[in-house]
């Protein structure tokens, strides 16, 4: 009897551990499902940790973002992603462009965002690749001098550093291949550079900003530097020999829900620029998903995998092979047509509201509805590259303003936003036609005034802006606000952006310091 009991009791204790365990499993599996987690396979052509340390912050931004989520930087070379991928185990890609192209054609990867560099003062998200040669090289002039040469490159799969330049040459009846000899020396490119210079090759294939860069950190002088068939892009700030081709693209696995890619095309869009995940990655922003069609029209040129299989069969012969194939197809065609039709129209509708509307958050304040930093930073870069084009002045205006903290200390933030919306209505209403007005943050606007002169003008134009914001507010009876402005002057106060910035921000606090409702020109 006692046994019996002994045995009862022990299975007893046996249940009743298992159902703990159970209920522990269940609330960890519960703590896990709490959090999504997202893993971001990114191409990684130097030691994963560094990629990792470089795109970490990248991810923390996306986490911050995203409520309830965790991004995880998954760096991995371009032979690890198919695996990857084909198993479900990466939900978004960071790569280069002809590598995305493969894994959109194969894998149906979707683009949600294109990185943005900002490189000698210019904001770029395409690139493109340099044919060079020594300058004292007299004999190679041109692309058709480079047949017969020795030519340097890191390697065959290289995009930028090698397939730009021998689909260029290609067009220009040079034959890499068959027309030359090519060293291939690994990265960093500079290698390339060095062999060139020192005589080892003949003509050298690098990336467009390698050389500049090189330049900047004293290991060469541009001098020394002659580049084969050199092409102008607009205000692109590099050489370069070939065309421009897609920065790196964010994109998404098919089974990535669209809410989720769409909060992180938010995310990214929304990204203000210069933010330490920025540093730390070498980028400056990201913009909305640009065309990738060149590229693929590059691969197809050069049957690069996916389109390396070439189909030699006749429309006969696929009928004779596969009539009962496809006929079912078109029945069934032909069924499903007008649904699918309608279905895709209400979708593309869908998709081009989302993306009008995600292209406003990121450029446009949500509370005047006036340009934000981010569009600032573009008007602010084509106005200096129009004034460096035509020799003509532009002023830029920093304005905070004076009397609005009380405002928002006795009746609050709501009527301080209804001040905020006139003064930025005033402002338009008051700026001639081609005049910017932006929000820089808080109770700051920066304006840019264009073609002002002489000084009378511009003391003018901005007298005209103090009188309009000083005027008695609709929005809060009995409450008055006006404005100090600083005002720098290109080139006649600085030549690039950073420094008008900084120069209309110390006019200001000399003008705000003199007692306010008052502008001062800085020097």
């Amino acid at each position: 009897m006692g046994t019996a009991l002994e045995t009862l009791l022990h299975h007893l204790v046996r249940f009743i551990l298992a159902c703990l365990l159970a209920l522990d499993f269940a609330g960890l599996a519960h703590s896990e499902d709490a959090q999504q987690v997202f893993r971001v396979g990114i191409t990684s052509f130097r030691d994963k940790s560094v990629t990792l340390r470089e795109w970490s912050p990248t991810m923390d931004y996306l986490a911050g973002k995203i409520p309830g989520s965790r991004f995880v930087a998954v760096p991995m070379n371009l032979h690890e992603f198919e695996a990857a991928i084909s198993q479900h185990e990466i939900d978004f890609v960071i790569t280069n462009p002809e590598h995305y192209i493969l894994l959109e054609t194969v894998h149906g990867v979707s683009r949600v965002a294109t990185l943005v560099k900002r490189e000698n003062g210019v904001l770029v998200n395409q690139f493109g690749g340099v044919i060079f040669t020594r300058a004292d090289r007299h004999d190679i002039r041109d692309l058709a001098d480079v047949k017969g040469k020795r030519i340097a490159s890191v390697d065959r799969s290289s995009f930028a550093a090698f397939l730009l330049q021998y689909d260029l040459l290609k067009k220009h009846d040079v034959d890499v291949d068959r027309d030359c000899q090519v060293n291939f020396l690994g990265f960093p490119q500079d290698l390339s550079v060095r062999a060139v210079l020192d005589g080892h090759a003949d003509v050298g294939f690098v990336r467009s900003s390698v050389l500049e860069a090189m330049a900047r950190e004293g290991k060469i002088a541009l001098a020394q530097i002659q580049v084969l068939h050199p092409t102008r892009a607009g205000d692109f700030p590099f050489l370069i020999s070939t065309g421009l081709f897609p920065e790196w693209p964010f994109a998404a696995a098919p089974r990535v829900p669209i809410d989720i890619r769409n909060q992180v095309a938010a995310a990214l869009l929304l990204m203000p620029p210069d933010t330490p995940a920025a540093h730390s990655a070498r980028y400056y922003r990201w913009s909305t998903p640009v065309e990738y069609l060149s590229v693929q029209n590059l691969m197809r040129r050069h049957h690069i995998y996916p389109y390396d299989k070439v189909e030699a069969i006749t429309l006969r012969e696929l009928f004779q092979h596969h009539a009962v194939h496809i006929v079912a197809a078109a029945l069934a065609l032909i069924l499903v047509m007008a649904s699918l039709y309608l279905r895709a129209r209400r979708l593309n509708a869908a998709l081009t509201r989302s993306r009008q509307q995600l292209d406003h958050q990121a450029h446009y304040d949500a509370l005047t509805g006036l340009p934000n930093r981010n569009l600032l930073d573009y008007d602010l870069e084509r106005a200096l590259s129009q004034a460096r084009r035509t020799g003509q002045e532009f002023a830029l205006c920093l304005m905070d303003l004076d009397g609005f903290k009380p405002i928002n200390d006795r009746w609050g933030h709501k009527v301080g936003d209804e001040v905020l919306r006139e003064v930025a209505q005033r402002l338009q209403d008051s700026l001639r036609a081609g005049d910017r007005v932006a929000r820089w943050g808080g109770d700051e606007f920066v304006l840019l005034l264009g073609g002002v002169a002489t000084h009378p003008q511009l003391a003018e134009i901005i007298e005209r802006i103090l009188h309009v914001v000083a005027m008695p507010l609709d929005s809060c009876s009995g409450a008055h606000v006006c404005a100090s402005i600083g005002v720098s002057l290109y080139p006649r106060t600085a030549e690039d952006a950073e420094g008008l910035l900084k120069s209309a921000d110390e006019a200001m606090y000399k003008a705000k310091h003199a007692g306010g409702n008052r502008f001062v020109a800085q020097a």
